[in-house]
């Protein structure tokens, strides 16, 4: 009687080793998806940390030595900020992650990435400064600039 209960046992053993690397696959796979999809160029349109003051501009997503870089053009300002795809919600959920510095003051956007009807990235973000309690963050969303060359 108990043969049937070690061979399910040892059938369960060979089932969780040979998924455990194959969702590790999948993981990274889906990594690697949403690094290429957010690539692009965007019209930004965002409302300021702990204020009512909107504002738009561009932001361009690229890849640059295997590591996603940011270009934000707000105002006729450039700021440069670096990106990764990141986890979130202790695994549960992927999040694009972008840090910039505007003078002295360091910002962070978690962002959630969904696609568009064209299957374009659309990002929608909250906008902070790490280690600043705020009351409200700041809010961005990047649409695909369709009119970028």
């Amino acid at each position: 009687m108990h043969a049937p209960k070690s061979r399910a046992l040892h059938v369960m053993k060979i089932a969780i080793a040979l998924l455990v690397p194959t969702i590790s696959l999948v993981c990274v796979a889906e990594d690697d998806f949403l690094h290429m999809m957010v690539q692009g160029k965007y019209l930004l349109v965002g409302k300021g940390l702990d204020s009512d003051h909107t504002y738009h501009g561009k932001v361009e997503i690229k890849e640059q030595n295997g590591k996603l870089t940011v270009l934000r053009r707000i105002n006729g300002k450039t700021t440069h900020g670096a990106a990764a795809i990141e986890s979130a919600l202790d695994g549960d959920a992927k999040v694009l992650r972008i840090k910039f510095a505007e003078g002295e003051s360091k910002y962070e956007e978690t962002c959630m990435i969904g696609s568009d009807l064209d299957n374009n990235a659309r990002i929608s973000c909250y906008l902070y400064q790490p280690k600043i309690r705020t009351m409200q963050p700041g809010l961005e969303v990047l649409f695909n600039d369709h009119t970028a060359k």
